[in-house]
């Protein structure tokens, strides 16, 4: 008789739910803008979004492969919870409250950079990290230390990547309740999670070495 695997389904239903209200906030927003961007050949908001959403349905694949728990050890503490929960209301609080722009302006610009540079190198950092990578805190059998790729420069690239992607979106949609979600949910979301990471990764061969010669997020900040 075979012994029923372990599944753990929460980052894929949190996937599905951010997908599924971005979707309809898209919607009500474009009804109330529907002039904004009319002295422009691109819709730079129609850009913003699907690129989030081509970010989502890519990280997708890795909530697919946690699904399977077999041979890992978990050590979230809800923080894949809290962290999920600050990303989601990021950008929901940016697509439904009224942004203080009132016309296009070079914050647009800048904001949708920082936001594509964020992404890019998180996505940098998971793919460096490969087999290794999982949107939750878990180890899994012959963890071993990375470190090419972004790794050279920092212990945590891909949280790194997460805070500038969303500090590019609460500059693109400005208002003041993202950047309070931004500021006071989300990042303190993410230290927590490294802090509770990291507990875990100095149990791994080679990691307090590691951390010698590295910040946490950022060169020569933390």
């Amino acid at each position: 008789m075979h012994l029923m695997k372990s599944k753990d389904f929460t980052p894929l239903i949190m996937w599905f739910f951010l997908i599924t209200g971005i979707t309809v906030l898209v919607f009500i927003r474009s009804s109330r803008m529907t002039v904004f961007w009319n002295e422009y050949k691109v819709n730079f908001d129609i850009v913003f979004i699907s690129s989030y959403i081509l970010w989502m349905l890519i990280e997708i694949r890795v909530s697919r492969k946690d699904v399977n728990t077999e041979g890992k050890k978990t050590s979230d503490f809800a923080t894949c919870q809290i962290y999920g929960f600050g990303q989601a209301l990021t950008i929901l609080t940016a697509l439904w409250f009224p942004s203080v722009w009132r016309v296009p302006n070079v914050a647009h610009f800048v904001g949708i950079s920082i936001f594509l540079f964020g992404v890019c190198y998180r996505l940098w950092a998971i793919r460096t990290l490969g087999q290794f990578y999982s949107h939750r805190v878990r180890t899994v059998t012959q963890h071993q230390i990375v470190v090419s790729g972004p790794y050279r420069f920092t212990r945590h690239p891909a949280y790194a990547g997460m805070i500038i992607a969303n500090a590019g979106i609460s500059l693109y949609f400005f208002n003041w309740v993202t950047l309070c979600v931004f500021l006071f949910i989300l990042v303190p979301a993410i230290l927590l999670r490294i802090v509770i990471e990291e507990r875990m990764l100095f149990g791994i061969e080679g990691y307090s070495e590691f951390v010698k010669k590295r910040k946490r997020l950022f060169p020569a900040i933390w």
